[in-house]
């Protein structure tokens, strides 16, 4: 049994490093029902989220907010609203969690030297690649989007040289709030986190539809 996902939802408000008073929780939260809250609580708690040192104090540590947005996830809850609570650390994490459950492998915070530079994540399955750079925040005006997939490409192309092992590759833009990219050869996909895993799982079919570099 539970919660009500919309109570996960809005708890994660209140998932934050430290130790907080169970009056503190709720307020964050909204949840005002006592008998609601202690229910999430349980609920995270009996799921290794979170301690409870006493009944009415709280702590939850750096990764509890995460575990606890995937868990949300999981149970149906509103990926996008869910991703908008959480920093844009944990949105990469976030984003790796949901290519490693699609069966890739995956790298954070790839780093790239000179020139420096670095790409969010880098995710390989059966020979493909992708180069992800997140974005955690609205990002909907066309010249911002180019100079963005330019800098991405750009990028990618560095990992040519590199020791990971891909045939092809493809450059692309993770975003929180939805953006309207059609398909097109010369088009960097832009993905919104709620249509990411479905960009995930038909990658394959739609190769012929989006950018890739290839390896010789």
């Amino acid at each position: 049994m539970h919660p009500n996902v919309v109570l996960l939802e809005n708890s994660l408000l209140g998932i934050s490093d430290g130790t907080m008073t169970f009056d503190c929780f709720r307020e964050i939260t909204g949840i005002k029902s006592m008998i609601a809250a202690n229910e999430v609580l349980k609920y995270y708690l009996d799921r290794g989220i979170g301690k409870r040192p006493h009944k009415a104090l709280l702590s939850f540590s750096s990764t509890d907010r995460l575990k606890a947005s995937i868990l949300a996830v999981r149970l149906g809850g509103d990926i996008v609203k869910i991703s908008q609570y959480l920093s844009w650390k944990d949105f990469e994490r976030f984003a790796s969690e949901i290519l490693l459950n699609c069966g890739f492998r995956t790298m954070n915070n790839v780093r790239l030297t000179k020139p420096s530079a670095e790409i969010d994540i880098v995710a390989t399955k059966s020979h493909v690649g992708l180069s992800i750079d997140c974005k955690h925040w609205a990002c909907d005006r066309r010249q911002g989007l180019i100079v963005y997939t330019r800098k991405q490409i750009q990028r990618t192309e560095r990992l040519i040289g590199s020791s990971i092992e891909f045939k092809k590759v493809v450059p692309m833009l993770l975003t929180i709030f939805p953006n309207h990219q059609l398909y097109a050869s010369s088009a960097v996909p832009i993905v919104d986190i709620n249509k990411f895993r479905g960009f995930i799982n038909e990658l394959e079919s739609n190769m012929d539809k989006v950018f890739c570099i290839c390896r010789d």
